[in-house]
């Protein structure tokens, strides 16, 4: 029986570890940033700052305790060409690089035929037309190339020398069949894509492989121990914050955020959701997401708030007193903060940010509490797409680092009239990693009895909606919607 489980959570800049007992008590922790590469309009990551991270957490960790097993979570579209022997013939395209929206903009009158079979419509996050792109552009290291693998996949081959993708990530590449889970034809001619190139799908919490001898000298982690693939990370996410069945919403703000709740079936009645496989076994689940959350905040802070930064970090707790001396409202200053877009509940990547309503008697307060309040109303504005068990839910979980802030979890308790809960820990994505594998290994029945067991009687705090404010943030949400279709025009 496992005892100890190293969690990796490969983040967009950042990988984290996490050595957890079998009690899901943090026994070790280390992190090592991946800054991004970009080149031109290119955003990208080489296979060596992965190889090099995940190798420093192994070594790092291993000195506290050898692990009786592995479990990975990651980001989930961001492709890169390898060869035979799973060395990577070109860099990662990143989930945010849109150097294929030409290919989604010629393929969009099949849009229909996508999202019917997929789960979700044609675009530029996926992985499906990235690969396109490199077929298209570099077609000799396509044709060299054994094998596509998103980076989870890339790195769980580097550790057990196994070419796999688990149905979680595969639901994300507009080229698995949603019913069936399993790549479709269709799909593949429709990119134009050889179904060779692609990895076998084996189910979400499953055992990838093991640890190969070579990889274990490189990382000190024990050989033969098993490495499970647990599924993408919002799944993850999803999972550690308690989704478990058709009542349970969660809403994770990070770079982006998402609306996350779960459906024992498909749901294809709209294209303003993405259905996808769910890291709970036999459910999937309804994401909604949007594009610039954290990452439009960090752009205020760097750009409009530079005293507040020092050597690229910001000040958060003390941005956070600033907005809060204005406010529910902010005096009247509007943010719509489709910095990168609009997200699914209107696929608009043209959208872009705007502040409205400001004058000569407006401070920096007002327009900092009115970032916050711009990206909890794009939230708010996404929940009613969601069938009823999920919009209706009185609570929902929170995640991701925005939510570290009281006045943003208060703001987004207050504009969704939902009660939010927010674990001490901030570590929903490991510890849904770490549940997910204790099913594997049979230390649980299932995902139910694992968080009753893990997370039950964690800590967390509970946001309730104050009811004074529903009159002003009905009317503000009501407002930046006015502003997008304006603007939109």
């Amino acid at each position: 029986m496992a005892k100890h489980i190293l969690a990796i959570d490969v983040g967009t800049t950042s990988i984290r570890g996490i050595l957890y007992d079998e009690a899901g008590r943090a026994k070790g922790m280390e992190s090592v940033k991946t800054p991004l590469l970009f080149r031109g309009d290119f955003i990208e990551q080489s296979a060596k700052t992965y190889d090099d991270a995940l190798t420093a957490i192994c070594r790092a960790l291993c000195r506290e305790e050898q692990p009786d097993a592995v479990t990975l979570t990651a980001f989930r579209s961001a492709p890169a060409l390898v060869d035979e022997e799973g060395r990577a013939l070109t860099n990662f395209i990143m989930w945010q690089d849109t150097r294929n929206r030409e290919i989604c903009e010629r393929l969009l009158p099949e849009n229909d035929r996508v999202f019917r079979t997929t789960g979700a419509g044609i675009n530029a996050v996926f992985t499906a037309s990235k690969i396109t792109w490199f077929k298209e552009n570099e077609a000799p290291l396509y044709e060299r190339a054994y094998k596509a693998l998103i980076v989870p996949d890339y790195l769980m081959c580097r550790m057990t020398g196994k070419f796999h993708t688990d149905v979680t990530y595969g639901s994300r590449t507009s080229l698995m069949n949603i019913e069936s889970c399993s790549w479709d034809k269709g799909m593949c001619d429709l990119f134009s894509l050889a179904e060779e190139k692609l990895p076998a799908l084996i189910p979400q919490g499953s055992i990838y492989g093991h640890v190969t001898e070579a990889f274990a000298k490189e990382s000190t982690l024990p050989a033969g121990i098993p490495v499970i693939t647990a599924g993408g990370d919002q799944q993850c996410g999803a999972l550690g914050l308690g989704a478990l069945d058709e009542t349970s919403l969660v809403i994770n703000c990070g770079t982006g955020s998402f609306l996350i709740g779960l459906t024992d079936a498909p749901f294809l009645q709209t294209p303003s959701m993405i259905c996808n496989v769910a890291a709970v076994r036999g459910k999937y689940i309804l994401e909604s997401n949007i594009l610039s959350s954290a990452a439009g905040l960090d752009w205020f802070l760097r750009e409009l708030m530079p005293d507040l930064c020092t050597e690229g970090k910001a000040d958060f707790a003390r941005f956070t007193e600033i907005a809060s001396s204005s406010p529910a409202g902010a005096n009247g200053v509007v943010c719509v903060p489709l910095f990168t877009g609009c997200g699914t509940r209107d696929w608009n990547p043209e959208a872009r940010a705007s502040f409205t309503g400001m004058s000569l008697n407006h401070t920096r307060a007002d327009l900092s509490r009115a970032v916050l309040e711009g990206i909890a109303a794009e939230i708010a504005k996404s929940i009613p797409a969601f069938p009823g068990s999920l919009k209706d839910a009185p609570r929902a979980g929170l995640g991701g680092g925005m939510t570290r802030s009281d006045l943003f979890a208060q703001i987004l308790a207050d504009m969704t009239g939902k009660e939010l809960i927010r674990y001490d820990d901030g570590e929903a994505t490991a510890i849904g990693a770490f549940l997910s594998a204790c099913v594997t290994l049979g230390l649980h029945p299932d995902e139910r009895a694992a968080f009753a067991a893990v997370r039950e009687q964690a800590p967390r705090r509970v946001f309730v909606p104050d009811p004074a404010k529903r009159k002003t943030y009905d009317a503000l949400i009501a407002q930046t919607e006015t502003v997008y279709r304006s603007l939109s025009s």
